[in-house]
Parts: structure tokens; C-alpha cells; sequence
């Protein structure tokens, strides 16, 4: 398959969050997503970024319902950046029911944390962070 990867730009913005939203209803937690373009382009192109994206672009006449390889590669380069950051180890989220990703994950050498230390990833947000934050 022909595809590129590059660095995103706050133009793709408007793809990111209707991909996240998709994401969203597949995983049917579309109560739960909260971020909009808006969100998107002023935490990830601002003066001090909170995030960085990488896109993969396949020319019109390659699209597809499969994608083969595009996912492997995008966690490649996204490997290949950490390392280069010098970062030593790299984490996903997934939904324990979305048993292909999990799969897909495991596939590329990534373990499942949750099931082999028993580590949990918590979260704090609305009234519960504001409260937190006045202590």
C-alpha cells in the first residue's frame, strides 16, 4: 500500500477530532469524549504544546477499508521518536473489550500491565480535579 507519514498540522485538527469521535462510537464511550477542534488546535499548536501527532496520508486512489501496515507503521514511527527522545518506554490505552487492538498491540511486542503487575491507570476530572486542585 502507498502511504506517508508526517508531522500533523493544526489544519488536520478538524480530521483528528472527527477520527477520535469515531474511535468513540466504535468503543461506544461517546459520552466521554469531551475534546473538540478548537481543544485540538490550541493544546497541540500552541507556544507550549500538551501533545504532538503524526499523520499517515494515503493518496485517494490507495484508500481503503483495510489500511495494511499503515497501523504498524505509525507505531513505528511513533517508537522510533520516543527513542530518539530518549524515552524508555511507550504506552497505549485500550479498552479491555476491543480485543483487535489488544491483539493488534501484543502483536508488536507490547504487555498487557494490567493483567501481568496489576497496574491500573486512574483518572482525575471535573468537580473531583477542582476539588483536588483548592488543597
Amino acid at each position: 500500500m502507498d502511504f506517508s507519514i508526517r508531522a500533523a498540522t493544526v489544519e488536520d485538527c478538524k480530521d483528528i477530532a472527527r477520527m477520535v469521535m469515531e474511535l468513540a462510537e466504535y468503543e461506544k464511550v461517546t459520552q466521554y469524549v469531551k475534546v473538540t477542534q478548537k481543544d485540538l488546535e490550541q493544546d497541540g499548536f500552541s507556544k507550549n504544546p500538551f501533545f504532538h501527532a503524526i499523520i499517515a496520508e494515503v493518496p485517494e486512489q490507495h484508500k481503503s477499508k483495510e489500511g495494511k501496515g499503515i497501523g504498524k507503521a505509525l507505531m513505528s514511527k511513533v517508537a522510533q521518536l520516543c527513542v530518539a527522545a530518549g524515552c524508555k518506554q511507550l504506552n497505549f490505552s485500550v479498552l479491555d473489550k476491543n480485543y483487535s487492538a489488544v491483539d493488534f498491540y501484543q502483536r508488536q511486542g507490547c504487555v498487557n500491565i494490567t493483567t501481568t503487575i496489576g497496574y491500573h491507570c486512574m483518572r482525575c476530572e471535573g468537580e473531583e480535579l477542582q476539588n483536588l486542585a483548592q488543597h
